[in-house]
């Protein structure tokens, strides 16, 4: 994934979750810079990549399950 896949996942996820894209990699990661480092041109370790991937994915999984699902 590049690092413009990347900053869009991350805007794609804050929009759905009505969440900043910074708040989004806080939360992911622990960084609310990395956002702004992306845009900027900088990038991020494969592993700070991966974690905030699984991040969004844990979080977008667990928004999909209706709590009728869950019983």
């Amino acid at each position: 994934m590049t690092r413009v896949q990347i900053i869009k996942a991350i805007e794609a996820f804050g929009k759905r979750h009505s969440i900043a894209p910074a708040t989004v990699t806080s939360r992911a990661v622990g960084n609310s810079r990395l956002y702004s480092r992306l845009q900027s041109g900088g990038d991020c370790t494969t592993e700070i990549a991966q974690r905030l991937l699984n991040f969004m994915e844990r979080h977008d999984a667990a928004v999909s399950v209706k709590p009728e699902d869950a019983a």
